[in-house]
């Protein structure tokens, strides 16, 4: 997926010959497949409109980076691969533990490059047995606290309380993980409404209100590889205190954001073929009869 970002408060955009022009710079439209924007951006809505007609998906950015809203075409892509979807719920089960089970490894694997070892034997047994959604989701509460035990011990303490906090995040790590991991989340959902796939309908997660469950699903896939992203712009100091504001949780600034998209953008291409791979995969999966 080819992103363009333009995070700069009051900018004024405007489309003209295939192309997005702000300032002194022009981005054509064959170098996008999403634009990230900034909430404070102007955009004329019959200029938005030529964007979606492109498939262009625009992905707009709150203020305190937990509000999201995605502009996307209207057309309906695929309506036989929903059918399938919804069908293969009666499978629900296996998908849930297929999902699970590849988490557990690659957080198991993440560990290990940071040489730490983890037995996850008796967690895989659990799933393999398990009778419901709900027993498998207590198995992956237990392994996440210890996985994150182990995790936040690399980074300075100052930087985090040592426990992974969501809604609001409370330490600067917590801030850049709850960033990054809803970043993502968006991207897979474009790219599942591309493929024509319903994305609030998914297997390990439940459907609730705005949730887009099958985007959870498969970010648990990707979620070692953002956490070491995470912990690579820290090593590296890329971030310090400074950067993070302290109002209701906290957060990442604007300015600090700046400092950490290109480091977010190389991510979301390394993690392209493998975000491919596995949509293709769930694509044939969930048409095969014989699950």
């Amino acid at each position: 997926m080819k992103i363009a970002i333009i995070d700069k408060k009051d900018i004024v955009l405007k489309i003209e010959n295939n192309s997005i022009k702000f300032e002194t710079q022009t981005i054509p439209f064959k170098l996008m497949d999403m634009l990230i924007l900034n909430h404070r951006a102007t955009l004329h809505t019959n200029d938005i409109l030529k964007l979606t007609k492109e498939n262009i998906s625009i992905l707009l950015v709150g203020y305190t980076n937990d509000n999201f809203s995605i502009i996307n075409s209207a057309n309906t892509k695929n309506a036989d691969l929903k059918l399938q979807q919804y069908n293969s719920l009666k499978n629900r089960l296996i998908f849930a533990k297929d999902f699970l089970t590849q988490k557990f490894i690659t957080h198991k694997e993440h560990l290990k490059s940071l040489e730490i070892e983890v037995d996850i034997t008796k967690q895989l047994k659990q799933i393999e047995d398990a009778k419901s959604i709900d027993e498998m989701m207590g198995v992956e509460g237990s392994f996440a606290r210890e996985y994150f035990h182990h995790f936040f011990s690399k980074f300075p303490r100052e930087l985090h309380k040592n426990k992974r906090s969501k809604q609001p995040p409370l330490d600067p790590v917590n801030a850049l993980l709850s960033y990054w991991y809803s970043l993502y989340y968006n991207i897979i959902t474009v790219k599942l409404l591309s493929y024509g796939f319903e994305p609030s309908m998914g297997y390990l997660h439940t459907p609730f209100r705005t949730h887009n469950a099958l985007s959870s699903d498969i970010l648990e896939l990707f979620r070692s590889t953002i956490n070491q992203a995470v912990l690579s712009v820290f090593d590296a100091k890329m971030l310090t205190m400074e950067d993070f504001s302290k109002k209701g949780g906290v957060y990442l600034k604007y300015d600090g954001r700046k400092k950490v998209w290109s480091v977010f953008v190389e991510l979301v291409q390394v993690l392209q073929p493998k975000l491919n791979e596995v949509i293709a995969k769930l694509k044939k999966d969930i048409a095969d009869e014989t699950l």
